[in-house]
């Protein structure tokens, strides 16, 4: 895992996952699901859950790239920001594009809920566990 994840140009990871969110959030009907029934607030739930994915998908991106140095909590934080304010420039773009899509406060409150759980998680867990990962030695068994 930590060899393809070396193999991943810096940068890339952030681009997809940018691109991925504004065809979902923008596309009239992006994965043929408008028929789908959910329970209450599952389009919250999604947001929250693709903001927390974008965030940490930056993040990492990030730390992979500062190796074998620490990232800062600003720039965690930074990162953090961005993404919440992706989400509102998503909501506006339904807004403005009128394409079939509506723009919702809560979705904004949903996205940005997603981006300071990840926040949270990736600064006080995920980073150790990260850092560990790409920065261990091979151990051979004897």
């Amino acid at each position: 895992m930590k060899k393809i994840i070396k193999l991943i140009p810096s940068g890339l990871p952030t681009l997809l996952i940018l691109a991925l969110v504004a065809y979902i959030s923008l596309a009239a009907n992006p994965l043929d699901i408008n028929d789908v029934p959910l329970f209450p607030g599952a389009d919250k739930l999604i947001h929250a859950i693709m903001y927390f994915c974008v965030t940490t998908v930056c993040i990492f991106d990030y730390a992979k790239h500062r190796l074998p140095h620490h990232t800062k909590v600003g720039v965690e934080l930074a990162f953090a920001a961005a993404a919440a304010t992706y989400g509102l420039l998503m909501e506006m773009g339904q807004l403005a594009m009128q394409l079939g899509r509506n723009y919702d406060n809560l979705d904004i409150v949903a996205n940005a809920i997603g981006c300071v759980i990840a926040f949270f998680a990736i600064h006080f867990w995920l980073m150790h566990r990260f850092r560990v990962m790409m920065l261990s030695h091979r151990r051979h068994h004897q």
